[in-house]
């Protein structure tokens, strides 16, 4: 009796679902002369496939023995045999036929004179869940006369490991267009002491040189620099505060915005810089705010005064009579920080075309650059790189309410694998809408769903966009054809 060698097979433990990934075994299998080789395991659809090229010239079976060949699935718990073969001796194999056996089981029965030397096998099961990790066997069963066992032999053919399916997004970033022209504003205030009565603004008296050089510091940069920029006005707005008759205090607002206007002019040396003024009488909106912000007691009273419909001198006294510790403390405390002049220095900016010189500007002075020139400096990195990201994350610290600027940002969160900053910049966005971009929004909202494995709802968002966005098919393509939106509802 021959000797044989019993091969036990090594399982793999059950894995995730949703991708497959297939690993042939290498080297052919040789057990009682039969040999394997091109293996392949794979899931199509609903069915598990296999195929291996099946060598039959090297077996050895006498006259009156027989080998059952059953390649079988399993996972360790289930089993499933597939269409088996019989290599039998002649006179085994005419003894199967006068006795017309019949098996359960798909069998394809060769007499060793006329079996072909290679044969191409192929089979195809209903595919269940637990072949997510299964292998492939072969079984080989040799018998002699009176159907004696004579040896068996077990092979592993391939495995079969069901990876994870992972989305592979394809980011759709919007180029912003151009600005025509690149106005820009400067603004601030100064804090301006005068002598008391006074209008006139006087520049070494306190502080004022200080607050007055705010101004001209900044327009003198602009003018030192006229190949990136052209001053184009400068609008001052004067404030008084509510204490004192309101006659009284307009005609100080606009008397002290027009000396502060005269002493601008005088030290900018120049009439091609236009210089234009407004006055707030009683800036009681300051006084509100002051309020608000405040832990003053009985505020919300005060605030019912500020806010009601009397006369600016009434308001000022019935404070005064209604609440008189308050109103010692807002006059002490807020009234003088409201006496001050606000500013507006507009400008242009030249257009920026060289990548370095964007990318100077973003860490010297972002606010001259035009949102399209932020893309232009991310464009020029990897996309989804730590210096593309931080790009794309300035551009929106730059134009925080631009749509478009969020989106590029959540792109770049999602690119780099941060989705909660991603989520929370999506949330931004608006749903539908008429604007070019509204369909990549879409796009975006469904890929931050597939890459959360929402598929379902991912699916359906990138089919309403498809024929507006050309990857939203693609992406919708990848899903449908991972097979994950049954396993998903399930």
């Amino acid at each position: 009796m021959r000797k044989y060698i019993l091969l036990a097979a090594a399982f793999l433990m059950i894995g995730s679902a949703y991708a497959q990934k297939v690993v042939n075994r290498t080297g052919d299998v040789f057990t009682k002369g039969v040999r394997t080789s091109n293996v392949t395991l794979v899931q199509e659809g609903g069915l598990m496939k296999v195929a291996m090229d099946i060598d039959y010239a090297a077996a050895s079976v006498e006259k009156k023995e027989s080998l059952d060949i059953v390649p079988y699935l399993t996972d360790g718990t289930h089993t499933k045999e597939l269409p088996a073969l019989g290599l039998y001796g002649s006179n085994r194999y005419w003894k199967y036929v006068r006795e017309h056996h019949t098996s359960a089981r798909t069998f394809k029965l060769y007499n060793t004179k006329k079996a072909p030397a290679t044969e191409h096998y192929t089979a195809s099961v209903p595919y269940e869940k637990w072949m997510d990790n299964c292998q492939l066997l072969l079984k080989q069963t040799s018998r002699g006369c009176c159907n004696t066992t004579l040896g068996q032999g077990v092979e592993t053919l391939a495995s079969y490991l069901k990876q994870e399916f992972r989305f592979a997004p394809d980011f759709q970033y919007v180029q912003p267009v151009a600005e025509a022209v690149k106005n820009r504003a400067e603004q601030g205030e100064a804090y301006l002491s005068y002598a008391v009565g006074k209008s006139a603004v006087v520049e070494n008296f306190q502080n004022n040189a200080a607050e007055i050089n705010k101004i001209l510091d900044f327009v003198k940069v602009l003018k030192d620099n006229p190949e990136e920029y052209k001053v184009k006005g400068i609008a001052l707005k004067g404030f008084a505060s509510p204490d004192g008759s309101y006659s009284v205090n307009e005609k100080l607002a606009k008397a002290r915005t027009e000396s502060l206007k005269g002493v601008i002019s005088k030290a900018l040396g120049t009439k091609e810089i236009p210089v234009s003024t407004s006055y707030v009488a009683e800036d009681w909106d300051g006084v509100c705010r002051w309020i608000e912000a405040s832990s003053l007691d009985k505020k919300d009273e005060i605030l019912a005064i500020v806010k009601g419909s009397l006369s600016p001198d009434a308001k000022d006294k019935k404070l005064a009579s209604a609440f008189p510790v308050q109103y010692k403390q807002i006059k002490g405390e807020c009234y003088p920080a409201l006496r001050r002049a606000s500013y507006v220095v507009d400008y242009e900016v030249v257009p920026y075309v060289d990548v370095n010189q964007i990318k100077a500007k973003i860490n010297s002075n972002p606010k001259d650059l035009s949102l399209n020139e932020f893309f232009m400096a991310a464009n020029s990195c990897q996309a989804g790189s730590p210096e593309f990201c931080d790009i794309m994350e300035k551009a929106l610290a730059q134009y925080p309410s631009n749509e478009i600027a969020i989106l590029n940002a959540a792109n770049s969160a999602m690119g780099s694998g941060n989705m909660a900053r991603a989520g929370e910049l999506l949330s931004k966005l608006p749903d539908g809408g008429r604007s070019n971009q509204a369909p990549y929004f879409t796009y975006a909202k469904a890929v931050y769903q597939a890459l959360n494995k929402n598929y379902a709802k991912a699916a359906q968002m990138f089919a309403s966009i498809k024929d507006k966005v050309p990857q939203a098919a693609k992406a919708l393509e990848q899903i449908q054809k991972a097979d994950v939106l049954k396993s998903v509802s399930e």
